[in-house]
C-alpha cells in the first residue's frame, strides 16, 4: 500500500478584498510588521483569486444557492503552498495572485490580515483559531509548523489517528470554534493519512439598527426559471449607504458600531443572474463599494438560512491548479526528510452556514485541502430596494475593504 498523506485545513470565513484600506495591524503572533505594499498586494491577490473562484462556481450551477468564503480557501491554500517547492509553488501561487510575494511575505501580511480582522468591532463576534493534528510518530519540518505557530497562532497536536476517538476530537474542535453551525469536516482518517490542519472563523453580527418583527411579512420572491413562492420578508426605513447605476441598486446594512456591514447587490429585474455575477471583478467590486453614499430609503430583504458543501478540486484545476493535484507533486517543503514521502493535493472541501433574520447575522466557513502521497451622488428622492429577485450578498469589512463572505441567493429558505 502506497504511503498518504492528508493536510486538512479548516478556515472558516476569512476574507476576500475589494480595496484595502488599512491592514496593519500587529500580526497574530507578533514578530516583526509587514510590509504594507506586501500586505496591499495579499488582500488585492485574495480578492482577484476570490472572486475568479466565486464566478467559476456560479457559472458552473447558476440555478442554486452559492455562498463561500473566498479568502478563506485562499488563506487555506496560502498555508499549503507554504509547503510546496520548484513548479507545484509556482502553478499555485500563479493562482493564488501571488505573484513576485516571498514566503515571508504572504506570512506576515497574512498575520496581520487575520488580527486586523479578530479586533475589527466589539460588538461583533469574529474569531479566528487554527491547529495542526499530526500522526504520532510522523515528523513535520520544524519550520513549516512553526511558521504556522508563529503567523498564524496554530495549536499542535500529536494525535493517535488509529484512536476511534480521535475524528471526534477534531470535529469536536471544529465544532467549538464555529459554535455547532459546522459540525464536522472529517468522516474517517485512513491509516496513511498523518495530518489535519485547520484554520476556522465564525462570524456573528448584530445589526446597528435591527429590522422590527412588525414589519415582517410574506411576499412573493421571484426565483429561477419564472418560480414564485411566498417568503417571510424584513424592511426597514432609515439612511443607508447606497449607490444605484449600471443597472443594479447597492446598499450596505451595518453591523453593531458599523465597521462591519452586509453588502446586497440587487440587478434590476428582469437581468439574468449569470450575466451579472461574470461583471463581478475586484476592480467593479472595488468601484462599487466606494460609490457608497448616503441616501434615505427603504430595503426589503427576504430572511434565509442555508448551508453550502462544495468540492472544489475541479474548478481550482480549472483555474490553472492542476499541477498541486497530480502526482509529482512538490510538497517536501512540510516534510522533517524532504524527498522521503512525495505526496499531493487529493481534494478541497468547502462547507458554509449562513442566517440571515431581523437581528443580524450569523456565518461560517469550513475548507479542507486533502493530501496524499504520490499520489455616483444619490437622487434627492428616497429610493426603494426590493430584494423580491436572486441577488448577490457580502459581509464586508469597511476598514480593510475586506469580504468575509460572498454569496448568490437564487431562492430563499429558512
Amino acid at each position: 500500500m502506497k504511503n498518504r498523506l492528508l493536510l486538512t485545513i479548516v478556515c472558516l470565513g476569512l476574507v476576500l478584498a475589494c480595496g484595502p484600506k488599512n491592514v496593519s495591524a500587529t500580526p497574530a503572533s507578533g514578530g516583526a510588521a509587514p510590509d504594507p505594499a506586501a500586505s496591499a498586494k495579499l488582500v488585492k491577490a485574495n480578492n482577484e483569486f476570490g472572486l475568479s473562484l466565486f464566478r467559476q462556481l456560479f457559472s458552473a450551477k447558476p440555478e442554486e444557492n452559492i455562498f463561500v468564503s473566498p479568502t478563506s480557501i485562499a488563506l487555506a491554500l496560502d498555508m499549503t503552498w507554504n509547503g510546496a517547492l520548484g513548479e507545484t509553488r509556482q502553478a499555485m501561487a500563479d493562482v493564488l495572485g501571488l505573484g513576485e510575494l516571498t514566503l515571508d511575505d504572504v506570512s506576515r501580511a497574512g498575520s496581520a490580515l487575520l488580527a486586523a480582522l479578530q479586533s475589527a468591532d466589539p460588538k461583533v463576534k469574529l474569531e479566528v483559531a487554527n491547529s495542526l493534528w499530526v500522526r504520532q510518530g510522523f515528523a513535520l519540518a520544524k519550520a513549516f509548523t512553526d511558521r504556522n505557530r508563529q503567523f498564524f497562532a496554530a495549536e499542535v497536536t500529536n494525535l493517535d489517528f488509529a484512536s476511534p476517538k480521535a475524528v471526534d476530537r477534531i470535529n469536536g474542535w471544529v465544532a467549538n470554534k464555529t459554535h455547532d453551525k459546522i459540525k464536522s469536516i472529517i468522516s474517517e482518517l485512513m491509516p496513511e493519512e498523518v495530518l489535519v490542519l485547520i484554520n476556522a472563523v465564525y462570524f456573528k453580527g448584530t445589526w446597528t439598527k435591527e429590522f422590527d418583527k412588525k414589519r415582517t411579512m410574506e411576499r412573493d420572491f421571484y426565483g429561477t426559471l419564472d418560480a414564485v413562492k411566498k417568503h417571510p420578508m424584513m424592511s426597514q426605513d432609515d439612511d443607508f449607504r447606497y449607490y444605484e447605476g449600471e443597472g443594479m441598486q447597492v446598499a450596505r446594512l451595518p453591523y453593531g458600531d458599523g465597521r462591519l456591514g452586509l453588502l446586497v447587490f440587487l440587478p434590476a429585474q428582469g437581468t439574468g443572474m449569470a450575466d451579472f455575477v461574470s461583471s463581478f471583478s475586484a476592480e467593479n467590486v472595488g468601484r462599487w463599494v466606494d460609490s457608497l453614499r448616503y441616501k434615505e430609503g427603504e430595503i426589503v430583504l427576504p430572511k434565509f438560512k442555508l448551508e453550502y458543501d462544495k468540492s472544489l478540486a475541479a474548478v481550482l484545476k480549472q483555474m490553472g491548479m492542476g499541477r498541486a493535484f497530480a502526482e509529482g507533486a512538490d510538497f517536501s517543503g512540510m516534510l522533517s526528510k524532504p524527498g522521503t514521502l512525495p505526496f499531493y493535493i487529493s481534494d478541497v472541501l468547502h462547507k458554509t452556514f449562513v442566517e440571515v433574520n431581523e437581528e443580524g447575522t450569523e456565518a461560517a466557513a469550513v475548507t479542507a485541502v486533502k493530501m496524499v502521497a504520490t499520489a455616483m451622488p444619490g437622487e434627492t428622492q428616497k429610493f426603494a430596494m426590493v430584494c423580491d429577485h436572486p441577488f448577490v450578498y457580502a459581509i464586508h469589512d469597511e476598514q480593510t475593504g475586506s469580504v468575509l463572505f460572498i454569496g448568490a441567493l437564487m431562492e430563499p429558505k429558512l
